[in-house]
């Protein structure tokens, strides 16, 4: 529940920033587009007024040009070039003409004749001369073209459509309706050239289409503006601004925006997975250091009521051990059951013995008042080595002792003795036969940490927090006394240590002393 509780503050914290985030960069994506589309809108309405500027002074230099012929225009108003251009569209145009839509075609002079040139229908007051036909039918030209002149301003248009001949004459006034849409054309993909326009047409008063430019299937915002000329009253023109740069714009926008979303929700699920994290490690230490020290207040009361035992219990065992002398010395029995008195006698001044040790341990261990002296713990562990050498060499264990030689530290130097001796005594016992124990140091600027590695069976996991307690053993022989009275002389001695184990892979015990420098 405790975890629920820590977890939730931060989360339902990020989940309201992160949802302000969105919705701020949700608004303000609408606010560019908003800008954008205004900008596009802005810039047809200036292209709407220069379309408009340029309709109006190219049909002045084409009045000019009718008043004045000789006239020099500019290059793209030259009436030979617009007339080229019609006879172009009407090459276009007749050349997909089937036979029975030539009768239906909008000009008012129009001839068909077929192959020979033997007239087949006319319309209009058209003329053609012989010349023509003859360059139709006998030389093989394909089209056949007269522009207008100084005493003739019709224009004559023929070619040969499969297997008839058709021409098409255009007087004045068509004409001037040719060069009038082809000079508005000219304007139009001119200014279509334009960055961001995608298509310009113009209507006429009717509302049909006059003239178009457009780019099929392109979404683009319409800007429709009346093309304010005395040339072409009531026509409407209507601009398409691309909506390329919106889109792509908007697009940018939206996946850095989505990148940034995804960046802030994983490092908000990082950040509250780290902190949940070492929340959680901050509990485990904190419960780890309850147990730590009620173990240590435990150890500490059983080591002060061991301790005050084993002063009482010392002076009845010199005494008894007195009487057993005595006993041995003095009453002596006759002569057939004195060996077996004898026998009697050493059991019982062995186990007095035995008790006696266990006694001394005791109080070797409560002795936390003792001076400290400067002593290398390489020299302490060397001297342990050899007082367990025998007995380790005996199981085929090793001992091998890699602590830095360097390393000094401020201690009582027989009670800590003690405690390795009691730590390297359990590796031994634990691996039975046949294993190394490996001692290795690590330094920093305030501690030294010595680890002690067995090749043993390990420990199993329930185990573990159970080692430190007094009379606990997997032992058959043992008293649960070894271990217990090394925790409390480290931690006489400001320090600390702890077991890792895996089973079937050894056991390291690391004990943590300070340094003084």
């Amino acid at each position: 529940m405790a975890d629920k509780k820590t977890l939730l503050f931060p989360l339902l914290l990020f989940a309201i920033f992160f949802v302000l985030i969105a919705l701020t960069g949700f608004f303000q994506i609408r606010i560019i587009r908003e800008n954008i589309q205004g900008i596009l809108y802005s810039e047809g309405e200036i292209l709407s007024q220069n379309i408009q500027r340029e309709i109006d002074r190219n049909m002045e230099y084409l009045e000019l040009i009718d008043r004045s012929p000789s006239l020099v225009t500019p290059v793209y108003l030259s009436l030979l070039s617009f007339d080229e251009a019609i006879a172009e569209d009407l090459y276009n145009e007749l050349s997909k003409l089937s036979f029975e839509e030539f009768t239906r075609l909008p000009y008012k002079h129009v001839l068909l004749a077929d192959a020979h040139g033997n007239q087949l229908q006319r319309r209009g007051s058209i003329t053609v001369a012989q010349s023509y036909v003859e360059a139709l039918t006998k030389k093989g030209d394909q089209t056949v073209l007269k522009l207008p002149a100084q005493g003739d301003q019709t224009l004559l248009f023929g070619l040969r459509v499969k297997e008839h001949l058709l021409f098409v004459s255009l007087d004045k006034g068509e004409l001037e309706d040719f060069r009038e849409k082809n000079m508005v054309e000219a304007v139009l993909e001119t200014e279509e050239k334009r960055l961001n326009v995608s298509g310009i047409s113009v209507f006429d008063a009717k509302g049909g289409l006059y003239l178009g430019l457009m780019r099929a299937d392109e979404r683009s915002y319409r800007v429709v503006k009346p093309l304010n000329t005395r040339y072409f009253p009531g026509y409407t023109m209507e601009i398409r601004m691309s909506s390329t740069l919106v889109s792509d714009t908007l697009r940018r926008t939206m996946i850095s925006f989505v990148v940034l979303l995804l960046v802030l929700l994983l490092g908000g699920a990082a950040a509250i997975y780290l902190i949940f994290r070492l929340e959680r490690r901050h509990t485990e230490r904190v419960k780890e250091m309850e147990r730590d020290m009620e173990l240590k207040e435990r150890l500490v009361s059983l080591g002060k009521l061991a301790s005050g035992m084993a002063h009482e219990i010392r002076n009845p065992l010199n005494a008894m051990s007195m009487s057993i002398q005595r006993l041995k010395r003095e009453f002596v029995p006759e002569a057939e059951k004195r060996n077996e008195y004898f026998k009697f006698i050493d059991i019982v001044r062995g186990e007095l013995n035995r008790v006696n040790q266990l006694v001394e341990e005791f109080l070797l261990s409560a002795r936390s008042h003792a001076p400290m002296e400067k002593e290398k713990i390489h020299t302490i562990l060397d001297e342990i080595a050899i007082i367990l050498g025998e007995r380790a060499d005996s199981k085929g264990i090793h001992i091998d002792n890699r602590v830095d030689a360097e390393i000094v530290l401020e201690c009582q130097k027989e009670r800590l003795k003690q405690a390795f001796h009691n730590l390297i005594l359990n590796a031994i016992e634990a691996i039975g036969a046949n294993g190394v124990i490996t001692l290795s140091s690590e330094l920093d600027s305030s501690h030294a940490r010595i680890l002690i590695r067995d090749t043993g069976p390990g420990i199993q996991k329930e185990n573990i927090s159970k080692v430190f307690e007094y009379y606990y053993t997997t032992k058959d022989k043992g008293m649960g006394l070894g271990l217990p009275i090394s925790f409390t002389i480290i931690k006489d001695h400001g320090g600390d240590i702890h077991v890792t184990s895996e089973e079937g892979r050894g056991a390291t015990f690391a004990v943590t002393l300070p340094v003084k420098k």
